[in-house]
């Protein structure tokens, strides 16, 4: 059997300008932040983000660098911490294209 699991950064790599990335938790302690940071640090922009039961610090994190031109989501914030600081700034400011699926 083929083994399939590969490094973070090979993992990285398999993710190209313009896809679509789907985050399924916006629970603080729950999203994949290395694997999102490698992201960011290949600078592969513009992508589209769909998230699940909300985004969070996930989404926040991909909106402030940049990186996100289209989101699909019901909710964006950072649980008890309050709003999303980036989320909100680039809705304000028209940066990414909104899809509300409340």
């Amino acid at each position: 059997m083929k083994d399939k699991l590969v490094s973070l950064e090979r993992a990285a790599t398999s993710v190209k300008t313009g896809d679509l990335i789907g985050l399924t938790s916006s629970t603080v302690d729950n999203a994949p932040m290395a694997f999102l940071r490698a992201i960011i640090g290949r600078r592969i922009v513009p992508l589209r983000l769909v998230t699940l039961t909300g985004g969070g610090l996930n989404a926040d994190l991909l909106i402030g660098a940049g990186a996100i031109a289209e989101y699909e989501t019901c909710s964006c914030a950072l649980s008890v911490y309050g709003a999303a600081p980036n989320f909100q700034r680039a809705v304000r400011a028209g940066l990414i294209k909104m899809k509300d699926t409340t």
